[in-house]
């Protein structure tokens, strides 16, 4: 998508399109829930999806897709991974937003 009409120069251009990507991302129910429900601590897949009412295949894809936009921490324990907040990653997020629309 392009948005030349309110980036004033190549670098704006790319956080524009950054923060429009983030967007796509978290303007799904279901990954808003994830992000919700990890903000009290990591959890497994496990004991995500009964929260949300939906597959476990499915929670698994939009955690991947959380994890693509860097969103998430992974950490594996034996056969399970753990989710938990890449509260770095989200806090620019929020700064890039914020400085888009300020």
């Amino acid at each position: 998508m392009n948005f030349k009409c309110c980036a004033k120069s190549t670098a704006e251009e790319k956080e524009v399109s950054q923060t429009y990507e983030f967007l796509k991302v978290v303007a799904d129910k279901n990954r808003l829930k994830i992000l919700c429900l990890l903000r009290n601590g990591e959890k497994c897949v496990c004991q995500i999806f009964p929260s949300l009412n939906i597959s476990q295949k499915l929670t698994s894809h939009h955690l991947g897709q959380l994890k693509k936009m860097d969103l998430l921490n992974e950490r594996r324990e034996g056969n399970f991974i753990y989710y938990s907040l890449n509260k770095k990653s989200i806090k620019n997020f929020k700064l890039l937003f914020n400085k888009l629309i300020k």
